[in-house]
């Protein structure tokens, strides 16, 4: 990844930008000007910009945001952390959701993102099918937040992973997701680490389960919710005999079925639960970004 760190962006550096699959732009100096210079050369046809890290950004320059809405944008991860992602903010991003075509990860770390925050950005997850991941650990949606997010991923048949580590959800927001779980079955991660779910949410979250076939990992670890919770669900997850939805994702055309079942595995393991693989972790989503294992929260949580 090619790193611009320590001064601000200049014209002369279109070039390399244009001619890079991952940029990080670091130290806070991507102010007005660097982002009308990131505009020009995401807007250019000849642009191969993949992955593009911002750190202290501003989504208030119309030119940058037009250009993430452009046909010729060929980002594909945007990774904006650690910067004050308000509700006008957030409208914007919603608009690039609604009408960018290539973005299928973004990454909302510590972005002080609020309940009208959250909604402004579900706005922009209703009408999106290419966007595979959203990441927004330790923000602060709360119960509300999670609510609108959950509406409107009814409305989605793309996203397969979500992350909600550290967000102030409790049980309202759980039941708006067990209310999701049981439409939605394109969703394969949903991570609720360090939240304030308890017994209640818990067990909506549960019950959800038996209607849903696309979940691979719900994580739970670090709520106050009873032990056996988890563990009902880790057991429902690792089922042997339960079916799931490849990503979420109807792969009929592919391979002539769009089911797809689980290994056999052991089933007298499940009263101790010694033995039985977590559930896939290959796609979940560490806070850190996408792609890091949080099987570890599984094996922690359920085998103590």
């Amino acid at each position: 990844m090619k790193r611009l760190t320590g001064r601000g962006l200049e014209p002369s550096d279109i070039p390399d930008i244009i001619n890079s699959k991952e940029i990080d732009i670091d130290g806070g100096y991507t102010i007005e000007e660097d982002m009308k210079i990131l505009a020009t050369a995401l807007s250019d046809e000849t642009c191969k910009l993949e992955r593009l890290q911002l750190h202290y950004f501003s989504l208030k320059v119309k030119e940058f945001i037009e250009a993430l809405k452009s046909k010729h944008c060929t980002l594909k991860t945007l990774h904006l952390y650690e910067n004050k992602l308000n509700a006008e903010h957030a409208k914007e991003l919603a608009e690039v959701l609604q009408e960018n075509r290539s973005i299928e990860t973004v990454i909302l770390n510590e972005c002080e993102i609020d309940c009208a925050a959250a909604k402004a950005i579900a706005m922009g997850l209703e009408g999106n099918d290419t966007l595979r991941t959203i990441n927004m650990w330790d923000n602060n949606i709360g119960d509300e937040g999670g609510r609108a997010l959950a509406e409107a991923l009814k409305k989605n048949t793309a996203l397969q992973t979500l992350n909600l580590w550290g967000n102030q959800i409790g049980n309202m927001g759980a039941e708006a997701f067990a209310d999701l779980l049981r439409e939605n079955n394109s969703l394969r991660d949903l991570i609720f680490v360090y939240n304030k779910i308890g017994d209640d949410g818990g067990d909506e979250l549960v019950n959800a389960l038996e209607e849903n076939e696309g979940i691979r990992n719900l994580d739970l670890f670090g709520n106050p919710v009873d032990h056996s919770i988890i563990t009902d669900i880790y057991c429902m997850i690792n089922n042997p005999i339960r079916s799931y939805y490849e990503g979420g994702l109807n792969m009929e055309d592919e391979r002539g079925s769009g089911v797809k079942t689980f290994e056999p595995i052991d089933t007298s393991c499940f009263s101790i639960l010694k033995g039985v693989p977590t559930a896939d972790s290959e796609s979940t989503a560490s806070p850190t970004g996408v792609g890091e294992l949080s099987g570890c929260c599984w094996t922690e949580a359920v085998m103590g």
